[in-house]
């Protein structure tokens, strides 16, 4: 009798374990449940500027979408694939903000920014979320580079810095 009650009283401490493992679980993103279909595609990257948000091109692209499913997209030219886009004027001097759009969970993540000017690149400085623009005037290409768990996204555009 006693061996009966012991089991008894292990059955609600193993069902709330079970429950709060499956919480855990799925905050973390460890599983999907039957029936959900996560959208995994590469995150969307966009400038915040003066309260709007601008849409910046996917330039190259290597994303895991799903076990061994990537999407993988190739520019040799990024000179010329600027060019194509239409230029966006941003304050020379000034913050402004970056963000990726994601549907699916982009763990941690590494975004690096670089200007390039005649073909040649310079680091600036991006942190929490921030973009800090040279002050200085011209036409130049915006290069955002995200590294995630799940690949990486390049992202481009020709700005006018004014």
């Amino acid at each position: 009798m006693k061996k009966i009650l012991q089991l008894l009283l292990l059955i609600p401490v193993a069902a709330i374990s079970i429950f709060i493992i499956t919480l855990i679980a799925r905050q973390f993103g460890v599983y999907n449940f039957i029936g959900e279909d996560y959208d995994t595609s590469p995150p969307t990257g966009e400038l915040h500027v003066n309260g709007s948000g601008i849409i910046m091109e996917q330039g190259n692209v290597n994303w895991e979408v799903k076990d061994g499913e990537f999407v993988k997209k190739r520019v040799d030219d990024i000179k010329t694939f600027a060019q194509k886009e239409k230029n966006i004027d941003l304050p020379s001097g000034e913050d402004i903000g970056f963000s990726y759009i994601a549907n699916g969970t982009v763990l941690e993540s590494d975004i690096t920014a670089q200007l390039w000017n005649n073909n040649k690149k310079e680091s600036i400085t991006i942190e929490n979320s921030t973009i800090h623009l040279p002050n200085r005037k011209g036409t130049f290409i915006l290069e955002i580079n995200l590294v995630a768990e799940q690949g990486t996204v390049q992202y481009i555009s020709t700005v006018n810095l004014n």
